[in-house]
């Protein structure tokens, strides 16, 4: 082989192997990393419009993340949106759940509903767990 295919050969090969590391990670990683804020402050605002928001970004990063922890991430949306729900079902926004007056008033159905959407979202600390690990382990992002 002469010198010149020699050197045409490697840059092919260099190309095409910089090109499939190139621009950011990948898909899951990048959503990650642009709602790590939003991610890292899981649960501090407990807002209904916070919650949407959680729910959303649990939602978005789950369409990108690999298949064995996507369902990892689905139910911790579906379960951050169930409390949305339940709460708007009661009449009662998040934010004010902490007003003992505006509890006593809730109906008891709905407050059985309440409290079962949220024992279902207490109940996701596997998932959360699980979702952490990943993202360190995927994409050498440490969320809090």
């Amino acid at each position: 082989m002469n010198k010149s295919a020699v050197v045409l050969i490697s840059t092919i090969v260099s190309i095409t192997t910089l090109a499939g590391c190139g621009g950011g990670g990948s898909p899951y990683c990048d959503a990650v990393k642009k709602d790590q804020d939003t991610l890292n402050t899981f649960g501090q605002k407990r807002t209904d419009a916070a919650y949407a928001k959680y729910a959303s970004t649990f939602k978005a990063v789950g369409k990108q993340a690999p298949a064995p922890i996507k369902k990892d991430w689905m139910t911790l949306s579906t379960v951050t949106q169930g409390i949305i729900s339940a709460q708007k079902e009661a009449g009662v926004k998040l934010e004010d759940m902490t007003d003992t007056a505006t509890v006593k008033k809730i109906d008891p159905a709905q407050l059985t509903k309440l409290n079962a959407a949220y024992k279902k979202f207490n109940a996701t600390t596997s998932e959360r767990n699980a979702v952490v690990k990943n993202v360190l382990q995927e994409c050498d992002i440490k969320l809090k």
